[in-house]
């Protein structure tokens, strides 16, 4: 049966990433950056205490995670680990296995505005945090997106540079 598909008033100007979760970051960059040509990533870990405020489903919740970022063809391509507590990542792994996760955008003019629009529509935040100063949310639209959810962040531009490189041995 198919879900019931909210209209949202949202104007999604791009898709500015999209996100796979891994089982091991270094095999997942290993493989992606092989089938698609890239060999210079940078790593991020989300913990804390740069990472605070955590959420996951509307409860205060710590988790963490390493995430490895490059791009592909203009659009940003980033894999998660995740490392320790239960997440978004971890069910996914669990009931999944690694594979695509979420696409995002992270060029809303008033992402508050998108998250109470997504709200009312019945697509509640799962999970959210603060990493540096850069708030994100994603969003439950694993069932009108057919498993994908969807995130968006404020102020990435604020995003401090990553904790290390990683390039693929050739």
């Amino acid at each position: 049966m198919r879900p019931e598909i909210p209209a949202l008033d949202v104007e999604i100007p791009e898709i500015s990433q999209i996100a796979f979760v891994v089982e091991e970051i270094e095999d997942g960059m290993d493989r992606f950056g092989s089938v698609l040509g890239v060999d210079t990533w940078q790593l991020y870990r989300f913990e804390p205490p740069t990472l605070t405020d955590t959420t996951y489903r509307g409860e205060p919740h710590d988790y963490s995670m390493v995430l490895a970022l490059t791009e592909v063809g203009g659009t940003m391509l980033e894999l998660i680990e995740p490392l320790e507590g239960e997440s978004i990542y971890t069910e996914h792994l669990e009931e999944h296995g690694e594979g695509l996760h979420h696409v995002a955008c992270f060029a809303f003019d008033d992402p508050e505005a998108v998250i109470e629009e997504f709200e009312d529509a019945g697509m509640p935040v799962l999970q959210s945090g603060v990493y540096a100063d850069v708030p994100y949310w994603y969003f439950d639209t694993q069932e009108q997106l057919n498993g994908v959810i969807f995130e968006t962040a404020d102020n990435v531009d604020a995003i401090p540079e990553p904790d290390d490189t990683y390039t693929a041995s050739p």
